[in-house]
Order: C-alpha cells, then sequence, then structure tokens
C-alpha cells in the first residue's frame, strides 16, 4: 500500500498513525498539496492529502474513508472504534471533534498564509481559531477526567485528539501559550512516545 502524502497534514497523519497501530504495512509517497499538485492530481483529482493506494491498484480518497477501509480490513477486534452501540457513538463524537479542530486550524493557516497580507479577513480567522479552542477544551476536559477520552484503552479519539494538538503546537502555536489544555497535552506526550505516534511526527525536510 501507498500512503500519498506528508505528516504536515494533520490528515495524512492521522492516517499513519492508525496504519502503524494496525500494524500495517505501508509505503508512504511524501507528496505536498504546495509543491507536486500535478503529482498528487493524477492520484486524487481534487488535489488533496491523503489518498492510499491499495496493493491491487484501487485508489482510496480522503482520510475518513481510508480509516474505514483500514478498521475493517486491519482491526477485527474493533479496538480502535466500537462496531456499534453507545461506545461507538461516544468515540465518533471525540474524534469528530478532533477532526473540526483540524479543519479550523488548516482554515485559519491558509488564511493567514496562503492570502496577501491586505487581504487575510481577521474576523474569519477569529471566528475558527474560537472554534479550533472550543475544540482544544473540550478534548482537555474529556482527557482530564480519566486516563483515555473514552472506555479503558486507546481509541480512534485520542489519534485524533493528538493529531490537533500537535498540529496546533505547529501552526498557531499563539494558541498554546502557557500551556492552556493541560490536560490534553499530557495525553499527546503521553502518545506521543508510543512508535505509533512518535515515528509520524512532522520532520521538516
Amino acid at each position: 500500500m501507498q500512503l500519498i502524502g506528508r505528516n504536515l497534514s494533520p490528515f495524512v497523519r492521522r492516517t499513519a498513525i492508525v496504519l502503524n497501530l494496525l500494524e500495517m504495512k505501508y509505503e508512504q509517497v511524501g507528496l505536498s498539496t504546495a509543491d507536486d499538485t500535478d503529482k498528487i492530481a493524477k492520484v486524487n483529482p481534487v488535489v488533496r492529502v491523503p489518498s492510499m493506494i491499495l496493493d491491487d491498484g484501487e485508489n482510496l480518497l480522503d482520510s475518513n474513508a481510508i480509516i474505514d477501509h483500514l478498521l475493517e480490513v486491519g482491526d477485527p477486534e474493533n479496538s480502535l472504534l466500537a462496531p456499534s452501540g453507545a461506545d461507538r457513538r461516544a468515540v465518533l463524537r471525540l474524534a469528530a471533534i478532533g477532526h473540526g479542530v483540524m479543519e479550523k486550524a488548516v482554515s485559519s493557516t491558509y488564511e493567514r498564509n496562503r492570502r496577501p497580507k491586505d487581504k487575510v479577513f481577521d474576523g474569519w480567522v477569529n471566528q475558527v481559531e474560537g472554534q479550533v479552542q472550543g475544540g482544544l477544551a473540550a478534548l482537555n476536559d474529556a482527557a482530564a477526567a480519566s486516563e483515555w477520552l473514552h472506555g479503558d484503552h486507546l481509541t480512534l479519539a485520542e489519534v485524533n485528539a493528538v493529531v490537533a494538538h500537535d498540529f496546533v503546537m505547529i501552526a498557531e502555536k499563539y494558541l498554546m501559550k502557557d500551556d492552556p489544555y493541560p490536560a490534553l497535552t499530557a495525553l499527546a506526550n503521553r502518545c506521543n512516545a508510543m512508535p505509533a505516534f512518535g515515528d509520524t511526527a512532522f520532520k521538516p525536510g
């Protein structure tokens, strides 16, 4: 299998972490949407990452679809996401908060860094950064309540929460001044000590 994209993208990184947690073999092709648009377009018509090319040549698009497939084939015991019921809904709710933080942090980063300075809409930046902070606060509350975000073991909720936390630390570090989310930071540090997480940390080239 080939995972297309760099781990600076939180959506690529969360996919890589799931692959690692499930001990699935893959090759990562570190293409960037900023620098490798022509190459990515050959795999994904909307030029987004991640994409995944399966061993039989099938091409999966979007981290949610890719992870859904990985859990189907690589997690028969449903350790990262319960198959049904309240436990599944709880993990998906927390995972959605983490995913939302990623989306809004990316939106803020694009607005601040991709537009000419005189075109940046500060009102929009403030709105999406408020959404980032609200999501991080909710994840921090969940992390403060028990060892894991839900249940008695690591799930997809931790994957998204840690990736969201770490991406904001890179892209919007000013929002993390004075460690406003200490329980979430502690969870991120604990998870990043695991090779499945630590090996995916973005390393500037």
